[in-house]
């Protein structure tokens, strides 16, 4: 699969398509690539990004950009000598998608016997 092809499609599920979460696929993109290489502290992740976690925009900017990613299960955190380490998740994307499963059959399949 073609790295851009394919990752613009998980960035979809996680961003959508309105122009202000939009505007953060090239960043999530960033973040993607470099929790391929391993797992990241928020520190070696904010360094990737160029943002300064002392001020509350960069902070806030970290947490809005990564929202998406952990609420799609694509990353997770778990804690590593005393740091919150964040990592790309198969398992958790997995659950996500069973999830969406669950709800599409409800929504999408009409009812074999109705009334």
């Amino acid at each position: 699969m073609e790295e851009r092809g394919g990752a613009e499609k998980l960035l979809a599920l996680a961003y959508g398509n309105h122009p202000k979460s939009s505007s953060l696929k090239p960043e999530a993109l960033k973040v993607m690539r470099s929790l391929r290489e391993g797992a990241k502290n928020i520190d070696e992740l904010a360094a990737v990004l160029g943002l300064d976690l002392k001020t509350a925009g960069g902070r806030k900017h970290f947490y809005v950009l990564m929202k998406p990613l952990r609420e799609t299960g694509m990353v997770a955190t778990r804690k590593s000598g005393g740091k919150t380490v964040y990592y790309l998740s198969y398992d958790g994307f997995n659950q996500f998608l069973r999830d969406i499963r669950k709800e599409a059959e409800y929504w999408l399949v009409p009812e074999a016997h109705q009334g």
